[in-house]
């Protein structure tokens, strides 16, 4: 079910609580539209990924501003550490060797147990990153990009420049009004 089909039904059952919309807004147009089915806000990942303030390899940035809705999927790749929990990512060798191999469960993936390449963790240390672990590249990360985890979600589409964080609000915030103000 789609952002757009849940939202009014969350908005009424929670009311009068403020409902958050998630999920496949990119611009201003998004939302716009989030507000006009009764959101008080949104949250928006994907198009934050390209920006300068964001710390994730280049590469990674690259393929956002490259790929469309289209490029990515929906899957349980990375069930290593979230079980039964599926994700969206873009498509890459990882996914492309995954399902080449007829999409085997955890214990027969392709290339399970190898490291994609080496990335500090959280306090500093150069650690191995294997294969269908979850987490993000970093600007450090000394591995091929098209083996790491690629989250990206439909709003993909939406996301063609990197730019600094301030110049993306002030352009959701710009498109919004338009829309919003123009229909008064």
């Amino acid at each position: 079910m789609s952002v757009w089909e849940l939202l009014p039904i969350t908005v009424k059952a929670l009311h009068p609580l403020p409902v958050l919309a998630s999920g496949g807004i990119g611009d201003g147009l998004g939302v716009a539209r989030a507000m006009r089915l009764g959101a008080q806000g949104v949250s928006l990942g994907t198009r934050f990924v390209a920006c300068d303030e964001t710390a994730v390899h280049s590469a990674y940035k690259e393929r956002i501003v490259h790929a469309m809705a289209e490029d990515t999927v929906l899957n349980e790749l990375y069930d290593y550490d979230w079980p039964n929990a599926p994700h969206r990512t873009l498509r890459n060798k990882t996914y492309a060797d995954w399902q080449a191999a007829g999409c085997p469960p955890r214990g027969s993936k392709p290339g399970e147990g190898t490291s994609i390449g080496h990335r500090s963790n959280a306090i500093g240390e150069r650690v191995q990153w294997m294969r269908y672990s979850i987490g993000t590249a970093p600007p450090d990360f000394d591995g091929d990009i098209e083996y790491a985890p690629l989250w990206a979600g439909t709003s993909v589409s939406d996301v063609n420049e990197i730019l600094p964080a301030a110049d993306i609000v002030r352009s959701l915030v710009r498109e919004a009004e338009a829309v919003l103000l123009g229909s008064q």
